[in-house]
């Protein structure tokens, strides 16, 4: 195992390893969900999907923030859809009822059936917890907390993000393109370096100082930051004296994206889903306060163009990557850890490689 290469081409095309990656790596890590602000009252949910399991978030009676599958325990038929309140939770099949805690309160015909015991069927849960009031959801009950795997990251948000308790989640831009033909990781490998950015971003680099960028990996997380920026630029351009002139971007092992960019007091969130072995979507959303102003160009240039540019690379990647001239190339390291460095990459690489049965053999 070469851990001074890439990930060899199976690991993006071998349905045998994605199996592996769903079981071993998605449904055993914390994946970021939503914002706090979105379910803030008894009953409000949200719903959302890790790899072929469907979720439910939901604020409880007590307040506390509960996790179910979005299954009934009867027939399983999915529950609720899409984001809302309820009173109770009611399957649209058999009308099984339960309650916000996940508490099954009915089945119809139960008292005719010989030791049918309701309390045994509680809706399937798993772990929700919020971090600055982040949603985060972990499908393994025995998973470390998030806050301990990554030691640091708290800490590093709220220096960075002094408006962060002031932020509330807006309605998903539909606008923004989210649909990758591509590999969840070709996605990540993507965000997670800006060795392509003077190529493929032109508008992005004359807004940020790449002399000034800086990429830093810890255990189960990075950050990307630029401390110098220009407000004259050729992506949008922005008031020299707003309150944020400085770029940061994190990442969370392993599908989770959040930063900010100048000119804005806003923070972006994203979870880089995958759909298949071929496809994701990345869902997310900003995070505003009361006194952001975004600046003119800011949106079509985010939406039409940075973004777009990204996903016509991952898909380039993706087709690349299925030639049999191609096996891996080398990490684009320097000791300096820069703006251009492939730092952050290796670190992923080498997080899924170590996942417990991972195929490595092809490495």
């Amino acid at each position: 195992m070469n851990t001074n290469k890439t990930l060899t081409s199976e690991h993006y095309l071998d349905q045998n390893i994605y199996e592996k990656e769903k079981s071993d790596i998605l449904y055993r890590s914390w994946c970021y969900v939503g914002h706090t602000s979105q379910i803030e009252n008894a009953g409000d949910y949200l719903t959302t999907e890790i790899a072929d399991e469907s979720l439910i978030i939901i604020r409880a009676e007590g307040g506390e923030l509960k996790g179910f599958y979005n299954v009934c325990r009867h027939r399983a038929h999915r529950l609720l859809k899409n984001n809302g309140n309820v009173r109770s939770i009611t399957c649209p099949y058999h009308a099984w009822n339960y309650s916000i805690d996940g508490k099954l309160n009915h089945a119809k015909n139960a008292n005719k059936m010989k030791g049918f015991k309701i309390s045994d069927y509680c809706l399937s849960s798993f772990q929700v917890i919020d971090i600055c009031n982040f949603i985060f959801v972990n499908l393994d009950d025995s998973a470390q907390h998030l806050s301990e795997q990554a030691e640091g990251f708290e800490e590093d948000l709220k220096e960075k993000v002094p408006f962060l308790d002031r932020l509330y989640a807006q309605p998903a831009d539909k606008e923004r393109p989210s649909v990758i033909r591509a590999n969840w990781k070709i996605v990540v490998d993507n965000y997670l370096e800006c060795y392509h950015c003077t190529k493929a971003h032109p508008a992005f680099v004359n807004l940020i100082d790449m002399e000034h960028y800086q990429t830093d990996v810890y255990n189960c997380w990075s950050r990307q930051y630029a401390s110098t920026t220009n407000p004259d630029n050729k992506a949008y351009k922005f008031d020299k004296k707003s309150t944020v002139q400085d770029m940061c971007f994190w990442y969370i092992w392993p599908n989770t994206a959040l930063g900010y960019v100048p000119g804005v007091e806003a923070l972006f969130f994203s979870s880089i889903r995958s759909n298949s072995i071929d496809k994701t979507t990345r869902v997310g959303h900003w995070l505003v306060t009361d006194d952001t102003v975004l600046p003119d160009g800011f949106t079509e240039y985010m939406n039409k163009v940075l973004f777009t540019e990204d996903i016509s690379i991952c898909e380039s990647v993706q087709m690349g990557i299925k030639s049999k001239s191609y096996k891996n190339g080398p990490f684009m390291i320097d000791p300096d850890h820069s703006g251009i460095s492939e730092t952050a990459v290796q670190s992923f690489h080498n997080l899924i490689r170590s996942a417990k049965s991972i195929d490595s053999r092809a490495d």
